[in-house]
Formats: C-alpha cells, structure tokens, sequence
C-alpha cells in the first residue's frame, strides 16, 4: 500500500493528452484489459484497477465501467498500441502504453507471472513493440535505463524509482491531550492533517505518508483508495492518507503515526492504543510531545516514564507550547536542565526537542497565504515574542542564537526537522 500511495498515478505530460476522446478510450480499455489480464481480483487486482479508475477519470472526466475486463483476445490491447501519436502518423502508441502497463504493475505490486506473459503479453507484442515491453518491464523491475520509453515519461519515473529506493523513516507521534500533538504534526507535515481541540480528536491510530508527487490528498481504509479534490485531511475516519510535505521534510520517504491521547478520562482504550503502539517498536523515532509549562502533571508523568522503558529506540522529547513562559516569572532554561537531570537519572539519551509548534504551524500556513485573519494576528504576536532572545526556542536546542528574521528557526522547528533528517 505504501508504494501506490506515495507514488504519481496521473503522470504530466501523457501522449494521450491531445488525442480525441473517443480514442482515449480505445487507449484506456487496452490499459485496463492488460492489467485485468494479469490480475483481476486479488488485493493487488483492486490496487491497479483504481489506478486505471484515476486516470479514466483524469482524462475523459469518468470511469469505463466495462472497461476492467479481460476479452481473452487482447482485441483492446493490440487496438490501443495500434493507435498514432497526434503529429507523428507513422509513430504508435507502444512505448507510453507499456511504460503505463508495467508503471501501474509496479505500483500496485502486480506479480509478473509466466502464466500473465504467454496470455497477454507474448501475443500482443510483435518484433518491434517487444523491445518497448521489455525496456519498461527493465525500467521499474530491474533497474533499467529506459532509454527506449517516452523520455518525457521515464524523467518523472526515475524521480519516483528513486524516492521509493530510500528508506523509509517512521514517526510515532504520542502526548497527552493538551500537549499541542496535533499541532506538531500538522507543523512537520505544513497541511492541517490532524484536529486541533480541547476535546479528544484522535481515537484510534492514524497514518499519514509523504507524497512528493501529488499535492492532493489520497486516503486508503486499506480495501479502497480515494482522491481528494482539495490538498487538506476531511476524511478524518480513514486511516491512512498521502499528501505532500511542506518544509525540509519533503523529499523523504516519511510516515507519521498519529495516536490518541493517553489521557482522555471517558475512554481507557486510547491509551492502551497508543502504549500498544509504542512497545511494539514498529517506529526508528519516538516523539513524545510535553506541555512544557505543565512538564509536572501526572498523566504526562506516566508516558514519559512508558516512553522511557523502551530500549534501543531513538527517542526524542518535544518540550512545546513554549511561547506560553512569562520571562518576568519562568526560566525555559532552568526547565529543560531539569528535565535533563531526569534523563540523566534514568540512564537515557533522549534527545530535547524546545519548541512553539503553533508558530511552527502558522509560519507554514503563511508560506500558503492560508491564514486567517485570526491567525494573522496571532501568527504577528507570536514572531514579535521571538524576537526576543528569550523566546528563540531554537537556541535552546542548538546552543546558537538564531537568525534575527528566521521565524523557522527561532520557533524550534528548523532543528526538529534537521533531528528527524539526521537520525
């Protein structure tokens, strides 16, 4: 699922693009008789049939509701490579088609069976189209030049090969009710993917993927996919979903693992959700977000004691909503060295992340020119607080003063991601 959902189904610059519509279709009925031809029903099945979905819908404005079946001739197939590019009458449509072919295979985790190639493929394929389907079966299964496919096409591939080569860095993101989880989250992805209340939010385990592709969201319940018109989080109920980050986080291959509250009085299970999902392990970064003017209450007590009984895990303390400090009365400073001496006391190397991950938020939203006139305002006080030396949360985290116009940097954030790219 990963794969399909961090990757760009409706590819830029398609050779279809100026064709009539009514030849479209004739492409688009061979693309899905291909894939249906390999895998019709199964997990993977449902996968490349939303992707053949996708791009009906992107570009003839609806889906072909016969068009995913299997006619046993390849009739479709050899129909849609026999079609010729607009300006070129002796150039066919070969090449994109089995780049689009194995492109969706590969994303979806289509298996390319010996059963799927003397079907479909081997009798489909004469000299001069073989080459094309064995140059785009090397391009995304093997490592291939695909000197031979579109170049136009094989550019945006190659950025989409590469991106899914690395690995992978997982996030799980836990705190207390009113510890500002939410707001970092939507500060490190720069969208509103999670709700900011005083009341409970998140009620079971959320996962949200980076997309460098796609700057729609995409959501998955994990049976079903769906494509959203806007770029922000309105289906709250569906676990999973994809949209691109904002901020140094966007090129890496990213998931966050949101969590309930542990502290949410009226329903014990959130708890048990999200210290479940802390003892397995299935994270490389443990962020525990801490009300830092409130550090002392008991239910954050009892998950920084939780967090800390995990070993051999990298873990990293989020001290927020720092901007909250009075100077005249709080020492940010002297808070952070206790919290060290606790550390310390309990033989961990946590890191100590100081943060305002509302400024974060904000700065973001700013970027977008998204913020309302409340925010506006809001978003001001906060920049003429850091610009002060005892709000600049940054300093507290790196041992260096922050640049006197680098809001990013003086709002905790710029080391917070620096951490999560270096870790």
């Amino acid at each position: 699922m990963q794969k399909l959902i961090t990757s760009n189904i409706i590819p830029a610059d398609h050779p279809i693009n100026g064709l009539p519509k009514r030849l479209k279709i004739k492409y688009l009925r061979g693309l899905g008789e291909a894939l249906c031809g390999i895998e019709p029903n199964s997990q993977m099945g449902y996968k490349a049939k939303f992707c053949f979905d996708v791009l009906c819908e992107h570009f003839i404005g609806e889906k072909i509701e016969d068009g995913w079946t299997y006619s046993g001739c390849n009739k479709y197939i050899k129909a849609a490579q026999s079609l010729n590019r607009i300006g070129f009458r002796f150039f066919r449509m070969s090449d994109c088609f089995w780049w689009d072919v194995y492109r969706i295979a590969y994303q979806s985790g289509l298996p390319l069976s010996y059963d799927m190639y003397d079907k479909v493929f081997k009798k489909t394929t004469g000299i001069f189209t073989h080459k094309f389907r064995e140059a785009a079966k090397k391009h995304f299964f093997a490592d291939g030049d695909g000197k031979v496919l579109p170049s136009s096409l094989t550019i945006q591939s190659f950025a989409e090969l590469s991106f899914h080569k690395r690995p992978t860095k997982r996030l799980l993101i836990v705190g207390t009710m009113s510890a500002g989880k939410s707001t970092l989250v939507n500060a490190l992805v720069g969208h509103k993917v999670a709700k900011v209340k005083t009341t409970v939010c998140t009620t079971a385990l959320s996962y949200l993927y980076n997309n460098p592709f796609r700057e729609t969201v995409l959501y998955s319940d994990g049976t079903s996919f769906v494509i959203s018109i806007g770029n922000e989080i309105t289906q709250e109920n569906i676990p999973n979903k994809a949209i691109k980050f904002m901020g140094s986080l966007e090129s890496l291959p990213i998931v966050i693992t949101d969590t309930p509250g542990v502290d949410y009085a009226y329903d014990s299970s959130h708890k048990k959700i999200t210290y479940d999902a802390i003892e397995r392990g299935d994270y490389d970064i443990l962020v525990c977000v801490c009300n830092g003017p409130y550090i002392e209450r008991n239910g954050e007590n009892d998950l920084i004691d939780h967090v800390l009984k995990q070993k051999n895990k990298k873990i990293l303390f989020i001290f927020n909503q720092l901007d909250r400090f009075d100077p005249a009365d709080d020492s940010i400073e002297e808070s952070l060295k206790q919290f060290k001496r606790l550390l310390k006391n309990k033989k961990s190397e946590a890191g100590i992340v100081p943060i305002s991950a509302k400024a974060a938020y904000l700065l973001k939203k700013e970027m977008k020119s998204t913020l309302s006139k409340f925010e506006e305002v809001e978003l001001r006080s906060l920049k003429e607080k850091m610009s002060s030396i005892f709000y600049d949360f940054g300093m507290y985290g790196t041992g260096v003063c922050s640049k006197e116009e680098d809001f990013f940097a003086r709002s905790g954030l710029t080391n917070l991601e620096t951490i999560i790219l270096n870790k």
